[in-house]
């Protein structure tokens, strides 16, 4: 009996869990069908970032020293492709541009450079403001190259364009005196300096690079993307100051011709597997060439826009060499990887950078604008120069 009353039990709880399973799939059976999740969004087509930083001196890629104490710049830029393709020789299209804006408070020029004996100097040597517009557009085209189109132009509060006016007294217009005559002793030496206008002109320049992606094809743990970028300069003479000397982008004594070449590679290696740490080393690296009338200006009395110094009679200060410097350096960037991606991609940096000033012509102008190199009690052109930097960026 009680074996049936068992057996009884089980079959009604069997029962009960059919109907329950019946009743549960007639539900089903009877509500609508849910909806898929919703698909992710299309990655954007646009790709942006800023960056904030520190220079501790700054020479530009041409080899013209600028700041030799600190100063600092905002970069911020976007780009926006307009098309993608794995396959066919032509692989990408992006348009794009960014703003470079560089300040610096007090006397940028050590005390016995040239910059630092004005209250306001020239705008990459006072106290004041200039920036940097550029817009680009590149091709990628059978998967690892790349050439991209860059315009350039820089501007600032003392750079407006009137390099020469005779009717100005004070500065910007004119730095040193009515007609922009006078004249400039260097400190340690004693010895005259006519620099003419130092208001510098508004420039523009382009530059044409062509780079290989090689990694893509070795996938080895270093790749070395090597490029070569014609630098050319629009109206790089004409800007007459006193003595016939001028002013160029590419460097203060490049007047004589309009463009050179930067011949480089920027080595780079992903960290993380060795390390543990989303850390990338990169050691920007190239050297300029081009005619030696581009490092040579158009008197040899001296000054800015020469190509020579004041010491130019003693023949070493001129323009002797077809290749302008030779630079290399380190760049640390850490990717902040615990910051969420949604408040965007961000990294901090440091490095330095090495300055191999070949150019005759180069190192004295870098002898006024970073200050006069002694050795001794003798004259020394300024040949090698070391900067830093650190900053910190966010992508999107």
């Amino acid at each position: 009996m009680k074996r049936l009353a068992k057996t009884a039990l089980f079959g009604s709880i069997a029962a009960a869990f059919c109907l329950a399973s019946g009743l549960a799939v007639a539900a089903d059976m009877s509500m609508p069908t849910k909806a898929p999740p919703p698909a992710a969004p299309p990655p954007s087509n646009w790709v942006g970032f800023i960056e904030f930083g520190y220079n501790f001196g700054q020479v530009n890629p041409q080899g013209q020293a600028v700041y030799k104490k600190g100063d600092y710049n905002i970069v911020a830029g976007a780009v926006l492709n307009l098309y993608k393709s794995k396959d066919g020789f032509i692989n990408a299209w992006n348009v794009g541009g960014l703003g470079i804006f560089d300040f610096t408070s007090g006397a940028a020029g050590p005390s016995n450079a040239v910059w630092s004996g004005f209250g306001n100097g020239p705008p990459m040597g006072g106290e004041g403001l200039y920036y940097i517009l550029a817009a680009n557009t590149s091709v990628t085209f059978a998967q690892v190259w790349t050439l991209q189109e860059e315009f350039f132009h820089l501007a600032g509060i003392n750079a407006s364009g009137a390099i020469n006016n005779p009717n100005a007294t004070t500065f910007p217009n004119n730095a040193l005196g009515t007609n922009c005559t006078n004249g400039f002793t260097v400190p340690t030496l004693g010895v005259g300096l006519p620099l003419g206008c130092l208001s510098l002109p508004a420039w523009y320049w382009n530059n044409l690079k062509l780079s290989l992606n090689d990694g893509a094809i070795t996938h080895w743990p270093i790749s070395f993307n090597p490029y070569v970028t014609w630098w050319y300069e629009f109206f790089p003479s004409g800007f007459a100051g006193v003595n016939g000397t001028t002013t160029s982008a590419g460097c203060f004594s490049c007047n004589n011709e309009h463009s050179d070449f930067l011949i480089g590679m920027t080595p780079k290696m992903n960290m993380q597997p060795y390390w543990g740490v989303p850390v990338t080393l990169s050691a920007p690296t190239w050297i300029t060439v081009g005619p030696k009338s581009f490092w040579a200006g158009t008197t040899l009395n001296g000054g800015p826009g020469s190509g020579c110094t004041p010491f130019s009679n003693l023949g070493t200060a001129c323009s002797t060499s077809n290749i302008g410097i030779f630079t290399t350096g380190l760049t640390a960037s850490w990717a902040l990887t615990s910051i969420p991606a949604q408040w965007g991609h961000w990294s901090v940096k440091a490095g330095f950078q090495w300055f191999d000033i070949i150019n005759k012509a180069l190192q004295g102008d870098n002898d006024v604008t970073y200050g006069v190199n002694m050795c001794g009690a003798v004259f020394c052109l300024q040949q090698n120069i070391v900067t830093g930097f650190v900053g910190v960026g966010v992508g999107f």
